[in-house]
């Protein structure tokens, strides 16, 4: 338990880099003088360094972005039809229309068509700028909702992270060549799972990693499959898994694409509690 819980919030919105700078001062010149609260920051900033591995990036369903378009497309062509609607009709001119010409060109005729064109270009000017706008908010939006997503991500690994009833396990290997590869499974039967490994050998074409909870009694159950990156590092975020039975070991097998129901290529990690 930490030595002054009061810190506890403040050291994990530092490590985000969400404390506000009257209150960041304050937890720095703590820092400088408590060892314990110090390393208590230095373990979530490490832990906020992985987050970023939790969760790809998603790209917005066709099905919105071809509904958002024929919106933008309906509210730009309404103000035109609108316009051409209002503008003033000019009455053709025949064979023996001289004079009507003649009548047509005088000062008044000519102020109205000028308004007319201003007019009109002052409504395409207007819907030109309705359009950047409603671009804008519509981005706007979607950052907002990446940012909430990432910030209700971030409390919920940190959550899982703290919490006492939290199973911690580590992983390594026996068989595989310097680095060896390495890894850490933080359970919660209510919270979820979140693996973090380093130093992963890295795969053949069509193979992924797949990580399984080993139960006292009873068959292995998979907690999902992943692929690292181009330097061995992996990070699985399951925030709603609940294994079906209380898992006493963990180990990460490589299998086909996709996954397999139960273990049957060879074992890369395993630990137990």
């Amino acid at each position: 338990m930490s030595e002054h819980p009061q810190f506890t919030e403040d050291i994990d919105l530092l490590a985000l880099e969400l404390l506000g700078d009257e209150d960041c001062a304050a937890l720095r010149a703590h820092l400088e003088e408590c060892g314990h609260c110090r390393a208590r920051y230095q373990e979530a900033r490490s832990f906020a360094a992985l987050l970023a591995f939790s969760a790809p990036a998603a790209e917005p369903p066709e099905r919105v972005r071809r509904q958002l378009l024929a919106e933008l497309r309906a509210k730009s062509v309404a103000p035109r039809e609108a316009t051409v609607a209002a503008a003033p009709r000019v009455a053709p001119i025949g064979a023996s229309g001289t004079g009507r010409r003649a009548g047509f060109w005088n000062p008044a005729n000519l102020g109205w068509a000028m308004a007319a064109l201003v007019l009109v270009a002052g409504t395409v000017l207007l819907v030109e700028q309705h359009r950047r706008s409603a671009l804008e908010v519509n981005a706007l939006v979607a950052q907002l909702s990446d940012k909430q997503h990432e910030l209700d991500r971030t409390k919920g690994v940190l959550d899982l992270l703290h919490s006492s009833e939290t199973v911690r396990v580590k992983l390594m290997s026996g068989t595989a060549p310097w680095p060896w590869p390495e890894g850490k499974v933080y359970y919660h039967p209510k919270k979820g799972l979140l693996f973090v490994a380093s130093n992963l050998p890295p795969l053949s074409a069509g193979m992924s990693y797949q990580l399984w909870c080993m139960p006292e009694k009873g068959a292995p159950m998979s907690a999902g499959v992943f692929v690292p990156d181009v330097h061995g590092n992996a990070t699985l975020m399951k925030p709603m898994y609940t294994a079906p039975k209380a898992p006493k070991a963990f180990a990460v097998t490589v299998e086909p694409d996709g996954g397999v129901p139960s273990p049957t290529g060879p074992e890369v990690l395993s630990g137990e509690q």
